[in-house]
């Protein structure tokens, strides 16, 4: 009688952990991700080359719109410390 006790308990034990087994199974393939199509858009490498005339263009608007130029703001900030 104290066998089949045991044994009773250790099935049950047994049959909770295959429930909940089955249950986290069957949830995590319900839950799926949904990838961007396009994504590849997002992930595609950048030039091997920079083209030197928007690097120009951006040069420009820098000094256009700042009232210091990069150089001079380092220069300052040089002499603070």
């Amino acid at each position: 009688m104290k066998i089949l006790k045991q044994s009773l308990y250790v099935l049950i034990l047994l049959l909770v952990v295959v429930l909940v087994w089955v249950g986290f199974s069957a949830y995590f393939q319900t839950q799926g991700v949904d990838i961007n199509p396009n994504a590849a858009n997002y992930t595609r490498p950048i030039r091997s080359s920079f083209d030197i005339e928007e690097i120009e263009k951006v040069k420009l608007r820098i000094e256009e719109s700042f009232p210091v130029s990069p150089q001079e703001f380092f220069l300052l900030t040089e002499t603070d410390n």
